[in-house]
C-alpha cells in the first residue's frame, strides 16, 4: 500500500532538489517504490480528473467538482486502503449530500445568498455548514464508510456552490461513481512494488 507522508512527517522531513546520483540511487537498492509513485499517483490522478471532466463535459452535467479532488489524491496515492474503497467513496458522498441537504433544511438556509456570489460567508449558510458536517461526522462511522473528502462535498452543497435541485445531485453522485469505479480498476492492476 502506498502512502504520502502526513503533514505532520513532511514538515520534519529536510527537502531536498532530486538529483542523477539519487535517481540511481533509487535503482541500485532494487526498490522501485518511489520511482512507481512518482510515476503512478500523477498519472491516476490526472486519469480519474479526466474520466469524470469528459464524461461531465459529454452530457452536459456537473460530474467533476471540487469536491472530487481529495477524493482522486486519495484513490491515487492511498489504493487498497480502506478509506478509499468504492463502497467507502460512494457511500460516505451520498451520505454528505444528505447531511447538507437536510442541514439546509432544517436550518432554513437554503434560501440565504451563496457563497460564489458574495464575499463573505452568510450565518445560515455557516450553521448548514457546521450542521452537515456535524452529522456526517456521525453517519461515516454508522455506515463504516469513512472517507473524509466527502466533507468538502457536504460544504459545497451547504455553501451553495450546487443547488440540490434538478438532475445536480445525480451528475455530483455519478462522478463521484465514476471516479470511484475507474479508482478500483487502477487500485487492481497498479505495479506492485519490490521490497
Amino acid at each position: 500500500m502506498s502512502t504520502y507522508p502526513t503533514p505532520a512527517a513532511a514538515r520534519h522531513t529536510a527537502i531536498t532538489p532530486l538529483n542523477l546520483a539519487k535517481l540511481t540511487a533509487l535503482f541500485r537498492g532494487r526498490s522501485i517504490a518511489a520511482v512507481v509513485d512518482a510515476i503512478w499517483v500523477p498519472a491516476v490522478a490526472a486519469t480519474l480528473i479526466v474520466v469524470a471532466g469528459v464524461v461531465g463535459h459529454w452530457l452536459k452535467q456537473p460530474w467533476l467538482f471540487a469536491g472530487l479532488g481529495p477524493t482522486v489524491l486519495m484513490l491515487a496515492s492511498n489504493p487498497g486502503h480502506e478509506t478509499t474503497r468504492f463502497r467507502a467513496v460512494v457511500t460516505a458522498h451520498l451520505a454528505a449530500i444528505g447531511c447538507a441537504y437536510l442541514a439546509l433544511l432544517l436550518l432554513n438556509a437554503s434560501g440565504a445568498t451563496a457563497v460564489i456570489t458574495r464575499a463573505t460567508v452568510p450565518l445560515p449558510r455557516v450553521w448548514a455548514s457546521a450542521g452537515a458536517l456535524a452529522m456526517l461526522t456521525i453517519l461515516m462511522p454508522q455506515l463504516r464508510a469513512y472517507h473524509p473528502p466527502a466533507a468538502a462535498t457536504a460544504l459545497l452543497v451547504t455553501l451553495g456552490a450546487y443547488r440540490m435541485t434538478g438532475k445536480t445531485p445525480l451528475a455530483l453522485m455519478a462522478g463521484v461513481v465514476a471516479v470511484a469505479v475507474v479508482g478500483e480498476v487502477l487500485q487492481r492492476v497498479r505495479p506492485r512494488k519490490s521490497r
